[in-house]
């Protein structure tokens, strides 16, 4: 799960439970015979009584839920980045897994221990690798095709060579 799923899905449970709080009391306190504690409600009724389909408030209300619901719906669907990363294997009916962890920080290595790099990162999804490389070197020259190199022939050591496409960015030294 994501972050901004977690951070979502946290939000939206607090907001549910407040909301239910807030439900439970109100009702236990109209049961009683009370006057309301937050929810002013018999002012709200007379409200949604005068109010009709056609009127701008309504129709902006319900706007704004089925936009809330919809993003809530494309951001709990989407698909997040994998945590394991198939391996090519021999064997048939065998299947070898990597870390996306792993994976990223062999990467990174690979990248920092081609000359000139001074860092290196490496951030793994489903079909590419990124590489982010930065050098002291006012003028790179190769370096970006020598780090792709590398780390094109790390991924082929670790048999993820045609699963994954290596993007590589030198940025060097400011003038």
């Amino acid at each position: 799960m994501s972050v901004l799923n977690r951070i979502l899905a946290a939000l939206t449970a607090l907001a549910l439970l407040a909301a239910a709080v807030i439900g439970i009391v109100e009702i236990a306190l109209a049961a009683l015979d009370r006057s309301p504690w937050i929810v002013p409600v018999d002012d709200w009724a007379t409200w949604l009584r005068e109010q009709v389909w056609t009127d701008i408030v309504v129709r902006a209300v319900l706007a704004g839920i089925l936009i809330l619901g919809l993003l809530l719906l494309v951001v709990g669907l989407r698909r997040g980045r994998p945590s394991t990363l198939p391996l090519s294997s021999a064997s048939p009916g065998v299947t070898f897994t990597a870390s996306r962890r792993s994976v990223e920080s062999v990467l990174a290595a690979t990248a920092r221990r081609t000359d000139g790099v001074t860092t290196a990162d490496a951030s793994a999804k489903r079909r590419d690798v990124r590489i982010d490389a930065t050098t002291q070197m006012r003028d790179p020259g190769d370096l970006q095709s020598r780090v792709a190199s590398a780390v094109e022939d790390r991924l082929a050591d670790i048999g993820l060579s045609d699963q994954l496409r290596p993007t590589v960015r030198v940025r060097g030294k400011e003038a």
